[in-house]
């Protein structure tokens, strides 16, 4: 229900005085109407203490636009709030490690061959900026506004989440070392195993090392995520088995998004005689 009532003036020139109600994204001429305003005579709209006016979506919480042949005046006891600025989105997840590759085994005297280590994960992506938070009031005509409380632009958006970084990759196993096979007089090289492939999101599950031949030392295990692989065992002979590869290095998550800027108080603040300033959160243009 509105409470509105006409005012005679010495002139002979009703005011419609009315209150604006609680609502969203409302404008004063149209409200007006509805209160039973017949278009002629000055508009006085009354925001009372308890009411709120808000901006919802990405609409202006209040607009005064239109036809006022007498003139328009807003009181304002309340709130008139633009609508909150959107969150900003969250950010990129940083790549996944590749795994390492095992090592060669050696042959004979030679020592087995080591370990790749895994590849670095990557680091996440900044979250996005907040949105701007809504405009309070847009005037296109001629207004006189009387502030007794608080106007405010609407709050900034917070900021995105930072992605999360990429998953660590596992190192490569390293080699096994030499061998020989045979009796004392006819000895035979032999090869050690081959160290096993670490993790990686892309491979999946770290592998075994191979075994190694006669004598021989068999490859080192690859690495599980976020692991270095494991050395290859050392054969008979000179020769040892080669070291396991390092882990691959983590990545770091992203940092959060800036917060949005608080949007605007008014805009068409050219047409707006203040009678009181009141409490004005934001920006004017």
């Amino acid at each position: 229900m509105f409470a509105a009532k006409n005012f005679l003036l010495a002139g002979g020139v009703p005011d419609f005085n009315f209150n604006l109600t609680t609502g969203s994204n409302l404008n004063l001429r149209t409200q007006a109407l509805a209160a039973g305003w017949s278009g002629f005579g000055k508009v006085v709209a009354t925001v009372p203490a308890a009411n709120t006016i808000s901006g919802t979506g990405s609409s202006t919480a209040l607009t005064i636009n239109g036809s006022f042949p007498a003139g328009v005046e807003l009181i304002n006891s309340g709130l008139i709030q633009g609508f909150t600025g959107s969150t900003g989105t969250t950010g990129t997840t940083g790549t996944n490690g590749a795994a390492g590759n095992g090592g060669g085994g050696g042959t004979g005297d030679g020592g087995g061959a080591p370990g790749s280590a895994g590849g670095a994960a990557g680091n996440g992506g900044t979250g996005g900026a907040g949105g701007t938070g809504g405009l309070a009031i847009l005037a296109s005509v001629a207004v006189s506004i009387n502030n007794l409380s608080t106007i405010s632009g609407g709050t900034g958006g917070t900021g995105g989440t930072g992605g999360a970084a990429g998953t660590r990759s596992g190192g490569g196993g390293g080699g096994g070392d030499g061998g020989y096979q045979g009796d004392i007089k006819n000895l035979q090289p032999t090869s050690g195993g081959t160290g096993g492939r670490g993790y990686s999101v892309a491979t999946g599950a770290a592998t075994g090392g191979g075994g190694g031949g006669v004598g021989a030392g068999a490859g080192g295990s690859g690495g599980g995520s976020g692991a270095a692989g494991s050395a290859g065992a050392n054969g008979i002979g000179a020769g040892n088995g080669g070291a396991g590869g390092a882990a691959g290095a983590a990545g770091s998550a992203g940092a959060t998004g800036a917060a949005g800027a608080r949007g605007a108080y008014i805009s068409g603040n050219s047409n707006v005689t203040w009678i009181n300033f009141g409490t004005r959160n934001g920006t004017a243009s």
